[in-house]
């Protein structure tokens, strides 16, 4: 995932609201302010991720990871 600048600074670390089915791999800004996040999902479910404070956050992603047929 890749976050555009923001005016007022830096986006805040991400977490999940679960880290068992997805964990934030990964998450660095780089000079121009972009921030790419990597976010590596362990099973199916649903899951938040969020950047700020909990009560009021910045940005929600939310996933639902579904499992497929491999053949």
């Amino acid at each position: 995932m890749i976050l555009e600048p923001r005016a007022q600074g830096p986006w805040p670390q991400p977490r999940s609201s679960n880290p068992m089915l997805a964990l934030v791999a990964s998450s660095a800004t780089d000079s121009k302010g972009v921030t790419r996040v990597m976010v590596r999902a362990a099973r199916t479910g649903s899951v938040t991720v969020t950047w700020g404070p909990q009560s009021a956050p910045l940005f929600t992603l939310r996933l639902s990871v579904a499992a497929y047929p491999v053949q």
